[in-house]
């Protein structure tokens, strides 16, 4: 037996256990990564990638990979037996990504997994966590390889990335509470020819159940139908494309060929979650820590931006620089958005599979008004897209902002963007005339202080900005990034001898940031928004900080 040591032992190598691996890779932080299978799965499982997840992914240098590979999905319509009932476009998505991307779940973790090796990094293949001893500030952790020969690793951390049978969960003893849904389903990935719009996801709904389809690649699909009369308690044999062909044709879903199934299969959907996603030095994500229907695809997306929220503030902490307190603020902010989760789809699936005639009707009734309300449908399609999921609760966010009322064209235009919620994309004029964004700026993996001018800055705004432009890159040089946003009347000449000076020229960015006055804002090295202060003050940032940096 022997014993290594590193930072963070990942324990899973899937789309989160990877997103985790990259992160840390990214900043410099030591880490292995195990996963007890001998090589990556060629299914294509999850394969939905919303809005929010290709925000991470172009933070990452991975966005242009995933759109090379990715279907466009712009719709989602719902049928009942074969009358369309309601529609939505994905078109009113507030983000620069107003879609779904279809991307197999193989082909996502190809990308993140050549993204690692490009670090010169590697998944540790064919090694099972058994154990963990806990007894001091390092973990060791009992590893046991394919040839049964055995050993150990101790890390500060422990990542548990490993799925609903999470390794990590059961060591540490933690209640997985829920339960299954009573009856099986039937998968089917197959060629599809239909006239059924083919890159809309569709759920037909039917007395006998549920059927949900779902665009894969050129001509091919996933049909999902739910087998109202197969009972979870009993066994099922092995499904059959005559089994899939019976389906579609008892539901009434038309079609003119359904051929080459390369995935059949009969499976239980679960929704469980626990009840904590730490303990100590142990963390859980994924699904690890939240199984649920994948009504909507919301769970891959939820285990990358789990390991998304929780791989900086790790990084940060193992490198001195941040707060140990740091890492209680994983479990506050990411446990309320796996119970949404897990809520909202478990609600979502019985409510699309009810087969009470009354409940029923009244359900295509509320499906047909509400798909015709704009402002109901960009509610539904934001938290599908999961861009409205927001940290505003967090122990680690606040504000001290003051809205004064004498500024012209900041009161009515929008809300302003508060601490806690993500940041939105914007284009930039740089100083050479070049244009930017600001998403390009946020791509350094560091925390960025965004320094507004306000639309017509006074003498003494401007001196308090420097101030805080030349204190912040001081202190934080390595861990912080300082840029410049000014109006139309641009910026004094020496702050042009700044590192980050940029021009919001139509002052929307201003206006959709509330900055009616010089102001500042603190984002996160995961694009949320982590303090707010207008008018801007050293001191109001100071005080702040304290909470994360060391």
């Amino acid at each position: 037996m022997s014993g290594t040591g590193t930072g963070v032992l990942i324990v899973g190598a899937g789309p989160t256990g990877l997103t985790m691996a990259c992160e840390l890779a990214r900043r410099g932080v030591p880490f292995r990564i195990i996963d007890k299978a001998a090589g990556p799965s060629d299914k294509s499982k999850a394969f939905g990638i919303h809005a929010r997840t290709m925000e991470v992914f172009e933070n990452m240098g991975l966005i242009d990979s995933v759109l090379d590979e990715g279907n466009i999905c712009n719709g989602f319509d719902i049928y009942d037996r074969g009358r369309a009932l309601a529609s939505l476009s994905f078109s009113s998505i507030e983000s620069k990504y107003p879609y779904l991307l279809i991307l197999a779940q193989s082909d996502t973790e190809r990308v993140l997994n050549e993204r690692l090796e490009s670090y010169g990094a590697k998944v540790e293949r064919e090694k099972e966590l058994t154990h963990i001893d806990r007894g001091g500030e390092t973990l060791v952790s009992h590893i046991r390889h394919s040839d049964g020969s055995e050993e150990t690793i101790r890390s500060s951390y422990v990542s548990g990335c490993d799925g609903a049978h999470s390794s990590v969960r059961h060591i540490l003893g933690f209640e997985f509470k829920g339960a299954p849904y009573p009856n099986y389903w039937l998968l089917a990935d197959c060629n599809l020819d239909w006239e059924y719009p083919f890159h809309h996801l569709s759920a037909f709904i039917h007395p006998n159940g549920i059927t949900a389809y779902f665009p894969l690649y050129k001509d091919r699909g996933r049909l999902m139908f739910e087998l109202q009369d197969a009972p979870v308690t009993e066994e099922m044999p092995e499904p059959t494309l005559d089994d899939v062909k019976r389906l579609m044709a008892e539901r009434e879903i038309k079609y003119k060929s359904l051929t080459d199934p390369n995935w059949l299969a009969y499976f239980k959907l679960h929704h469980r979650m626990v009840d904590r996603y730490a303990d100590g030095r142990i963390f859980l994500s994924g699904d690890a820590a939240h199984i649920h229907s994948p009504m909507g695809g919301q769970g891959m997306n939820t285990g990358i931006q789990d390991a998304y929220n929780l791989a900086w503030k790790l990084a940060l902490v193992l490198e001195g620089r941040g707060a140990y307190t740091l890492l209680d603020s994983y479990q506050a902010e990411r446990l309320p958005v796996g119970k949404e989760v897990v809520s909202l789809t478990d609600k979502a699936t019985r409510m699309a599979g009810t087969h009470n005639p009354i409940l029923g009707a009244i359900r295509n009734k509320v499906l047909g008004v509400a798909s015709r309300i704009n402002a109901v449908q960009d509610r539904l399609l934001a938290t599908l897209a999961q861009i409205e999921i927001h940290y505003k609760e967090s122990p680690i966010v606040s504000e001290r902002w003051y809205q004064p009322d004498t500024v012209e064209g900041y009161h009515g235009y929008r809300d302003d963007l508060s601490a806690g919620e993500r940041v939105r994309d914007y284009s930039l004029k740089g100083r050479d005339g070049g244009i930017g964004t600001l998403y390009g700026l946020l791509k350094n993996g560091l925390h960025n202080l965004v320094l507004f001018t306000g639309g017509d800055p006074e003498d003494m705004e401007l001196d308090e900005l420097r101030k805080i432009h030349d204190a912040i890159a001081a202190k934080y040089e390595g861990v912080m990034a300082v840029h410049v946003i000014a109006g139309p009347r641009g910026v004094p000449e020496d702050f042009k001898h700044m590192s980050s000076v940029w021009t919001d020229g139509d002052l929307r960015m201003h206006k959709d940031f509330g900055a009616a006055r010089a102001s500042l804002y603190f984002v996160r090295p995961d694009g949320y928004v982590g303090f707010r202060n207008q008018p801007a003050s050293h001191e109001d940032l100071d005080e702040y900080l304290v909470n994360i940096f060391v």
